[in-house]
């Protein structure tokens, strides 16, 4: 890892760490919806640095950190907010793999936008698994399955945040490439 890659995944992390603690919880005492922040911007972040970087591992250690930071700030020991940070966690990585698949990263145009939304998709959703499973565990069977219909929704909201943060990240990664060619890595070094 060169240092500007650990520059990347520290600043991009830094974005993501204090848009949780100041705008996520704005926007979730104002709306009453949780995470709006973390699906958008992280999804967004976590494609703008596979991109950038082109090396596998990069995501998952921005993830990783990022999910670590925010329950440290948190200064909350629940043990809900550390099974989801771990979510986000396995999210970033689930996300790496799916992007650097070999036979997908030949992919052009309408195809690799459709290939890159249904990876953040599917990493949203391996995101929230360890959060159902922690439910499904803390409430029984029975209080589960009147609690999932009630949360269902929320996460589909949260799936389309993933999707929209990727949108905009396939939109805005060309202009970023032509503007700032410096931030480009040469994927020998």
């Amino acid at each position: 890892m060169n240092s500007r890659e650990i520059a990347l995944i520290s600043l991009f992390s830094a974005i993501w760490v204090a848009s949780q603690i100041t705008l996520g919880q704005a926007i979730g005492q104002i709306t009453g919806l949780h995470g709006l922040t973390q699906r958008f911007l992280g999804w967004f972040l976590m494609l703008l640095l596979a991109e950038i970087t082109e090396r596998f591992g990069r995501v998952s250690l921005m993830a990783t950190i990022t999910a670590s930071a925010t329950r440290i700030v948190r200064y909350s020991a629940a043990l809900h907010l550390w099974v989801v940070g771990l979510g986000y966690a396995i999210g970033g990585l689930t996300f790496d793999i799916l992007f650097f698949i070999p036979s997908m990263r030949g992919l052009k145009g309408s195809y690799r936008a459709g290939y890159l939304i249904v990876a953040s998709i599917a990493s949203g959703v391996v995101t929230t698994l360890p959060y159902i499973l922690f439910q499904l565990f803390s409430l029984g069977s029975v209080a589960f399955m009147v609690w999932l219909p009630v949360y269902l929704p929320k996460e589909l909201l949260n799936l389309g945040l993933n999707v929209l943060g990727t949108l905009t990240a396939i939109v805005i990664v060309p202009k970023i490439k032509i503007v700032f060619p410096a931030l480009q890595l040469d994927a020998r070094t």
